[in-house]
């Protein structure tokens, strides 16, 4: 089990709305989320709009690429730019930088 995380950058004044917005998560984009694998999901958020985001998958580059390539996960993506604080404009999604993994007690 690939355990992964990794950060990016919201609005910090966009926060209680990118909060509500993931309460209500679509379930088709959470039945696809499953469906490709990924678990254990969880979202950190600190004060100046930094998110650390946490999951769990048999393998990323596959899951991510099943995800990546799902209409469901694109409209989300969409949906959720205006919270983004990103440089590359031109891609969908947050802008992330992988973390690594230097600890784990099981």
């Amino acid at each position: 089990m690939e355990k992964v995380g990794f950060i990016y950058k919201i609005r910090p004044e966009m926060k209680e709305e990118y909060k509500k917005a993931h309460d209500n998560i679509w379930p088709e984009l959470k039945k696809a989320i499953k469906e490709c694998g990924i678990n254990n999901w969880s979202i950190y958020f600190s004060d100046d709009g930094t998110m650390f985001s946490y999951f769990e998958t048999e393998n990323f580059e596959k899951s991510m690429n099943q995800l990546g390539s799902m209409e469901i996960n694109t409209k989300w993506q969409n949906y959720m730019d205006k919270f983004f604080v990103k440089n590359k404009k031109d891609i969908v999604g947050p802008e992330i930088k992988m973390l690594e993994n230097v600890f784990y007690l099981p």
